[in-house]
This record gives C-alpha cells, structure tokens and sequence, in this order.
C-alpha cells in the first residue's frame, strides 16, 4: 500500500499515525538522487562495476514519499553514488527538503556547477556544499578522479566565494569530503591551507571503507600495528592543529576502539537510513550499491557482494518498512554483536 491512496481518509489517519506518532525522529537520512555520474574515479564502485552499474534517477514522486519522514530528521543528504548536479529536479529537491525543516546537504565532484545552478539551489535553501577531493595536487589528486580535476574543484570553490560575497549570503557553507588513500598521505598536509584559501570551512577525511575489489586493498588506510597506529594519530593530530591556526575545521579518521557507548557502527544505523535512487532502504550506502551483483573485497580478501534493502517507499509507507522484522533484526543483530554477514569485517564497526 503506497501514498498513493491518501484521497481517502483511513489513509490519511494511518499515515497521520505512523508518521506523527510511531516513527522515531532519525538524525539524518541519506538519499541517492542518482546513482549516474559524470566522472570515473579510480576508487568508486561505479568505476569498478561500471560493466553492470545501474544508473537510475529517483523521481520525485519517490522523493514526496520520503517527506513525511524528513519532517522528522535533523539532516537530509541528497547524495549517494552519483553526481547530485546530473538530476535536472536537484533545486526542487532542496526546496522540499528544506520545506520539511532539515538542514540539507549535498556532496559534488564541482564539474556541473556553473552561477546558475549555484544560484537555484541557493534560493532553494542549500545547507552545506561538500566537494569531493583526494588530493591537495594535481599530480596526487587527478589521477584518482578521472573527470575532476583539482584545477576546476578549485575554480568552483572560487566561483562560490564571489557569489556568496555578492549575495551577502553565508549558505551554503563550503566542506570538502576528503577521501584519503594510504598513497596519498603526505599531500594531507596540504589542506588546511587550501581551505583557508577557497573559503572552506570544514574538511571531513575518510579512509576507503569500501573496497570494491582487491585491487585497491591497498589504499586501504588502516593501522598495521601500534607503532602505525601511533604516527598516524600524531600526523592527524598535526593536521588538525594546522587546520585550527588557520580558522577552518577537519574532521580526520579514529582508529581508536569503538568505546561502551558509541554507536555499534559510524553509520549511525539505528537512527539513520539511506534511500537509493530506485526507493530501496538500507542501513548505510555500502550496503546499497546498485549492481545485481558483484565482488568486493575485505582486508584484501574478496567476497560475494549483494544488496541489502528492506523494502521500497515506492510500495509501503516508511514507518512500516522501518519497524519490519527483518530490518528490527538487522539492527538488533549489531546491538548484540551478532552483525549480518555484510557488517562482520565493515571497518564502520571499528569506529
């Protein structure tokens, strides 16, 4: 039973019920406007999959679907694994989302961005504008993001700064979503003053949590042993304290073990969820991935890898999907430490 049917006033008050009173608020909900891309980077799972990548555009009658829940989340971001920018309803996206009362981000390789769409999604009430890095060089960065060279992320950043300034706007903040590989840790150093520089104000770093096959196991960016584990803590320690003498903010990576009262996994999922550009919810992104089917790998070692989704927004309420038996085992599963087989070596469980 879909929303469809809300000319009629039982579904009005079902939904009234499971909306305003059974769901729980989330503290943001990830969602895949596209799964399609205008760029090749050597580390995404599009890239690798490409033979079989499913490139899909979410409707907006799917995204309606999600507002009732949005009205009950904290942050709304509008990305997956595609390139926002390619749907031509992004800026109306935004708008409802920010209708609904989140704050709403989004994540872009910068390359679609011209004054015009900057200005729609301004005017739509864009949050934060996160673009993608992996390297503070041309000669680190572009070899990894084929598509997106560091020159025009830069020229963008740019670009962002004068219309803000002429606007007399502070929206969106500018981030950068940092995607660090083992190759590529000296030119780490570089970022702080490349935020000073663009106008960034915060940086998150993350390591390569999912390894689409053995081929990148190693950029994988995780302590060997203690004495590893020590030079990288001081080396992000540095990073930070370069970053705060400079007036911006970076976010870097823990390797540290997961305490008593963190989260079971650094996903967040018993208080978020993603939704895929074809209306399937999952967990976290890395269990969304839109092939049929595919190889990945763990630690180096590879492995089977299939969806994992319960159910589509297309063709039940939310809430419903929410509270199903098989998604309440999912996540009491991590609570108990008895994770389903795609979150047994998940690094996200280690931080």
């Amino acid at each position: 039973m879909g929303e469809t049917e809300r000319d009629s006033l039982p579904q009005k008050l079902r939904q009234w019920w499971e909306y305003k009173v059974l769901l729980n608020p989330k503290d943001w909900m990830q969602i895949e406007v596209t799964s399609k891309c205008n760029a090749a980077c050597a580390y995404c799972p599009r890239t690798v999959y490409r033979e079989h990548w499913h490139d899909r555009f979410m409707s907006l009658d799917t995204f309606r679907r999600l507002l009732p829940t949005l009205r009950k989340t904290k942050l709304a971001y509008l990305q997956g694994w595609g390139e926002p920018f390619l749907h031509p309803e992004f800026p109306t996206m935004v708008r409802l989302a920010k209708e609904a009362g989140c704050t709403v981000g989004v994540t872009t390789n910068g390359m679609l961005l011209n004054e015009q769409r900057l200005a729609q999604v301004m005017d739509a009430g864009l949050d934060i504008l996160a673009f993608s890095l992996t390297g503070t060089t041309p000669e680190r960065n572009d070899p990894a993001r084929a598509g997106a060279p560091l020159v025009k992320v830069l020229e963008k950043m740019t670009m962002v700064q004068r219309v803000k300034r002429e606007r007399d706007s502070v929206k969106p903040v500018v981030h950068i979503a940092y995607m660090l590989l083992r190759s590529g840790l000296d030119d780490l150093e570089g970022l702080p003053r490349l935020m000073a520089d663009h106008g960034v104000e915060q940086a998150v770093v993350s390591v390569l949590d999912f390894e689409p096959g053995v081929e990148l196991s190693e950029e994988v960016l995780a302590p060997k042993d203690d004495q590893e584990l020590h030079a990288l803590e001081e080396r992000f320690t540095r990073l930070r304290e370069a970053a705060v003498n400079l007036g911006v903010t970076i976010h870097t990576p823990s390797f540290a073990p997961r305490g008593k009262d963190d989260p079971v996994c650094a996903e967040n999922v018993q208080r978020t969820l993603f939704v895929s550009a074809d209306g399937e919810i999952s967990p976290c992104v890395y269990a969304n991935v839109p092939v049929d089917q595919a190889e990945y790998a763990r630690q180096g070692q590879p492995a089977p890898y299939s969806r994992v989704t319960f159910g589509n927004v297309n063709d039940e309420l939310l809430p419903v999907l929410w509270r199903s038996k098989p998604y309440e085992q999912f996540r009491e599963g991590l609570e108990n430490n008895r994770p389903a087989a795609i979150c047994r070596n998940c690094p996200k469980r280690k931080r």
